[in-house]
Parts: structure tokens; sequence; C-alpha cells
């Protein structure tokens, strides 16, 4: 299987978060690389391509949208509710490197019911350095995304805050509907690459074996992907996954075609039900 995903983020930290949560829902057999929004001058580097929502627009006049993947990263449940328990009337400050997430995530606790609080967003790559400070050094609690507020227990910042600081890091996924979106893609992909390879021409037991490897390997990602995908919503364990048969080790030469056939029909399922579910 030959798929493979770009990772794209306006920070080598985004990017990075993209690909964790890729490999996460989808798994580590499909090659991730990961790329800055300023990297991508052409669409040669990958067959899908997964951002966040500043990137898109950009990333759209450069990447066909068929391959292009708006991810859209929210922090699981446990994070809305810990900040459901900050006292009414605080000031919380929502730590970030732009602007734009820290309005979005407000609005979005908002819409929640969570309006008790006063959300104050704080772009450390937009402000000052000593005002920053300064108002960290006041800050009673702060929120955030993971890999932006680990920052805080580094210098310059971890000096700064105050001993009864409250902070809370928001470990995100993809939203469902995004998520099934790329599964779905994927799972095209993938099923049309087998099934060319499967009509291609007369292959040799071992080519069989090799073709009924890679549908069974596909079942797998697309299975697990969207138990995953579900579970990760509530930060809770992921249940262990059933992988597809593979009996196809134990078949005698002259059974693989059938099961190979049977497989495919397999897969063309799955693509439509998570087509289904992206809906």
């Amino acid at each position: 299987m030959n798929v493979k995903i770009a990772a794209v983020g306006s920070s080598s930290l985004i990017a990075e978060e993209i690909r964790d949560i890729a490999r996460a829902l989808l798994s580590e057999r499909l090659p991730v690389i990961l790329r800055r929004t300023e990297e991508i001058t052409d669409d040669r580097s990958a067959d899908l391509y997964l951002c966040a929502r500043t990137q898109y627009d950009h990333l759209s006049r450069i990447i066909p949208k068929e391959r292009l993947f708006l991810m859209e990263l929210q922090p699981d449940s446990t994070f809305f509710f810990a900040i459901s328990r900050i006292p009414a009337e605080s000031d919380v400050y929502i730590f970030n490197n732009h602007i734009a997430y820290p309005k979005e995530l407000a609005a979005y606790c908002r819409t929640l019911g969570m309006d008790q609080v006063n959300y104050i967003p704080l772009a450390f790559e937009e402000l000052p350095k000593e005002e920053l400070l300064r108002i960290l050094s006041n800050a009673p609690y702060i929120i955030g995304v993971d890999r932006f507020v680990s920052l805080l227990k580094q210098p310059p910042y971890a000096g700064v805050l105050r001993p009864d600081v409250q902070i809370i890091a928001g470990k995100r996924t993809a939203s469902l509907r995004s998520a099934f979106a790329v599964l779905r893609s994927l799972a095209g992909i993938l099923l049309d690459d087998l099934r060319a390879r499967w009509h291609s021409e007369a292959h040799s037991p071992v080519q069989l074996r090799e073709i009924a490897a890679d549908v069974d390997s596909a079942i797998d990602i697309l299975q697990a992907g969207t138990i995953r995908t579900v579970v990760s919503q509530a930060a809770i364990a992921e249940p262990d996954s059933i992988p597809a048969a593979h009996t196809h080790r134990e078949l005698p030469p002259e059974r693989l075609q059938d099961y190979i056939s049977e497989r495919l029909e397999l897969l063309q399922f799955l693509h439509e039900k998570i087509d289904a579910l992206k809906k």
C-alpha cells in the first residue's frame, strides 16, 4: 500500500500534532510526512494532505480539494469538563501562538454553556515579550492546546507564573466529521489500488498472498480507524480492536482468488459505511 499522507501546519508544532492524530486514528503503517505550510508549493509530496482551519484557504489554491482535508481539531471532553469547574467570573487566559484559535475556542466554550468565566486570548507570537510576561504573571487560570501550554514549564514563562496558577491543557483530536472524511478518501484510494492490482494480470501464488495480505491490512486500518475516531472524542481507553482475518496464510493457492474477492467486497462495504458516517 503506497499511500502517503502529509501533515501540514503553520508551525512544526501544529504539523506534529496533526501527524500524531493521523497516526493514532489511522495507522503507523501509513507514512505521514511533516510539512510547514510555506514548504508546500505543489501537490506532489503526498496523496492526501491534512491541515488545520487557518491553513486551508491558502493550501486549497495549491492542493486539489479532493486531496486536501480540513482537520477540525478539538480538545477531548475531559478538557471542557475541567473548564466547567472554574469558579464563575474568573479570568481564563487562552494561551496560543496566534489569536485566531483562542477566539474560536472561547466561542465554542460559550456554545457549550460555559460562559461563567471571562475568556481572554493570549497569543504569544503576537505580543511584545514584556507585555506577555506581565499578563502571565497575574493569570490565575491558563488553558490551551497541550503542545503550547507545555511551553509554560520552560523559560522565560516558568519563572513569572503565579505559584497558585492552574493550567488546563487540552489534548486535541479530529472531529468525527473531519476524521471520517479522511477515512472515506483513504478507503477509496486503497480499494482502487487493490482492485487494480487484482485485475491487472495473472498472479503467482506469492503475488496472490501479497495482495491478500494488503487487503487484510487495509481492512484492519479502516476498522481500527473507525473505532479510534469515536473513542478519541471522550479520551477513554481504546477497546481491543478485532484484526482482519489473515486466514489467507492457511489457505491453499487455489483458494486465494476467492478469498481476495470476498475480502475486496468487505472493503467495499466498509467504504460505503464510512461514507454514510461522514454524512
